[in-house]
């Protein structure tokens, strides 16, 4: 069962999981893999869990957008803190494995890499809820398995999705903008993430021993300032309304490189290096949609 089967990281895990019986969950949306829960009610998470009783629960659930976390911080932390522990202990109450997913904004920024075992110390109310929610699971759930993830870019169904696809549009406006060039992302592709999702879940399925946390990410780090000259680049657009700064740094919610120690579950996946999807390969399918239409 993938709970947030209908955000970014969720459809891709969902496709990972195409040949296995799967079920999706979504706050508004219905389909023939979907179902509609409230992951912040207790009752609801009892009730999905208990009528489908899933070997494997994958929790996507998660508010990264800041506006969110400005506008209606309780919400934000429901979704990113309560919901982690309500499915948690369902999990746990009906016996299936658990695969949470966190972020690399548990970590300050200011010593990468960072190892698995690394002191999280969150400098945003993102990070702190991410810390949060991890303590929540492994208290709720402690044979949990956390998997932190860095920024995610993939096909988008709407531009706030994703940075690079709102970066697109900004790019494509033609309008003066200013972006940071100080704080280093390494975006890693919602596909090969997934596919390491699937790779934990069915380690736990045969009930092979696991870290109780795992990292992933891909290799290569760009600002956002960089991520625009190379959308511009590919793409024969102007660069000349693009500024480099350093909002994001000077704000100081911003951790300024997250870069996380991979070692760990590389080896032990021995994924081969045909399988990393590298961003400079990968990024221009997911913007062309966004480039060709308004940008909403």
């Amino acid at each position: 069962m993938v709970f947030g089967g209908s955000g970014l990281l969720g459809r891709s895990v969902m496709r990972a999981l195409g040949d296995w019986t799967v079920t999706g969950t979504s706050f508004r949306r219905t389909s023939q893999r979907l179902v509609t829960v409230d992951v912040t009610s207790k009752e609801e998470v009892l009730r999905v869990l208990g009528s489908l009783r899933p070997d494997v629960v994958v929790n996507c659930v998660g508010e990264r957008r800041p506006e969110v976390w400005a506008n209606a911080p309780a919400r934000a932390h429901e979704l990113n803190v309560d919901a982690a522990w309500l499915i948690a202990g369902g999990a746990r109450h009906v016996e299936a494995c658990l695969l949470h997913i966190s972020s690399d904004y548990v970590f300050d920024g200011r010593d990468p890499a960072y190892r698995t075992d690394a002191p999280r110390n969150p400098v945003n109310a993102y990070g702190r809820w991410k810390l949060l929610a991890e303590d929540a699971v492994h208290s709720a759930c402690p044979d949990a398995t956390v998997l932190r993830l860095p920024v995610l870019y993939g096909p988008a169904e709407y531009a706030a999705e994703t940075n690079l696809t709102q970066i697109a549009c900004q790019v494509s406006a033609g309008a003066e903008v200013e972006l940071d060039d100080v704080c280093v992302r390494y975006p890693t592709h919602t596909d090969e993430a997934a596919e390491v999702c699937r790779w934990i879940a069915a380690a736990q399925l045969r009930g092979q021993c696991l870290g109780s946390v795992y990292h992933w990410s891909a290799e290569q780090g760009f600002t956002k300032h960089r991520m625009a000259l190379m959308v511009a680049g590919r793409f024969g657009l102007s660069t000349g309304h693009i500024r480099a700064g350093e909002a994001d740094a000077a704000s100081g919610d911003r951790p300024l490189d997250c870069r996380l120690d991979c070692q760990e579950l590389r080896a032990a996946l021995g994924w081969p290096a045909h399988r990393y999807r590298m961003f400079g390969d990968e990024f221009a399918q997911v913007v062309e949609p966004w480039l060709r239409s308004a940008c909403p």
